[in-house]
């Protein structure tokens, strides 16, 4: 009980009543009343303030025992997921027991009760953020390319949210992840650039009406000398005579020769 309620329902009261006493002794009932009255308004005053003092430290230690619960109910919950994140593969996580994961994680969202549980849950954000990160490599069952990471730019910003000297919880996972997906994103850029050039030079050449020293109208023995030997050869008869294309990979890009009757007839 503070000492204003202390003051309000025992002091106060005590010393208004002596005072009306004296008016009493003195034959002043009016103001006799009246300090009686006080006296009675600073008890009840007194016994309300103390009585809500009351209730407030009632709903202070149950609120303290709720909070208990929950915070462990929570950690619980962080320990569950921590420990699923832990298993997950590489190459082929689990759809079902990331979903859990982030499930379990909800309540850690909030920045309220992710700084209010750091102590006993530390970097619950990045657990978070790399289960969402696990999430997209499910998409592409267990066969995600450099082409799939760079074109995924949500589990880019993922990834890149880890900072490169990462060295809290998960630190074993996060790190190597976070290496392979920015190293397969910078693959998939070289061969993106590499691709690009490789066309422009293919595009150059057929505008120009030639691959190599082939050109319509050369004999089909030409071809080998001038371009080595095809990856294969595809060839029909027709009531025109015989049909052959020979088809070759150069830098990575597929072109086409075309004969008839033993001539080059296109090139592309």
């Amino acid at each position: 009980m503070s000492l204003l309620t202390i003051m309000l329902f025992l002091a106060c009261p005590l010393l208004v009543f002596a005072v009306g006493g004296i008016f009493l002794r003195r034959r002043r009932y009016p103001l006799a009343a009246l300090a009686v009255l006080l006296g009675v308004v600073a008890a009840v005053i007194g016994g309300i303030n103390g009585f809500h003092e009351m209730k407030a430290q009632v709903v202070h230690e149950y609120s303290q025992e709720l909070d208990g619960e929950y915070k462990a109910a929570l950690a619980k919950k962080y320990q569950q997921a921590l420990s699923i994140l832990q298993g997950l593969s590489f190459t082929k996580p689990d759809p079902e027991q990331i979903d859990k994961a982030l499930e379990l994680l909800h309540d850690f969202d909030s920045a309220q009760i992710a700084e209010k549980m750091a102590d006993d849950c530390p970097n619950a954000d990045a657990l978070i953020t790399y289960a969402k990160a696990m999430k997209q490599v499910s998409t592409y069952g267990g066969h995600m390319t450099n082409m799939n990471v760079n074109e995924n730019t949500e589990l880019q910003k993922l990834v890149a949210s880890f900072p490169e000297n990462y060295n809290g919880v998960l630190q074993d996972k996060i790190i190597p992840f976070r290496r392979l997906i920015i190293g397969m994103e910078k693959e998939a850029k070289k061969q993106a650039k590499l691709d690009a050039e490789n066309a422009a030079s293919h595009k150059q050449s057929m505008k120009e009406g030639q691959y190599g020293n082939i050109r319509p109208g050369d004999p089909e023995e030409k071809i080998s000398a001038a371009m080595g030997q095809p990856d294969h050869v595809n060839s029909s008869k027709t009531s025109d005579g015989e049909i052959k294309q020979y088809v070759f990979n150069h830098n990575g890009k597929n072109f086409y020769v075309y004969t008839k009757n033993g001539v080059v007839t296109e090139v592309r």
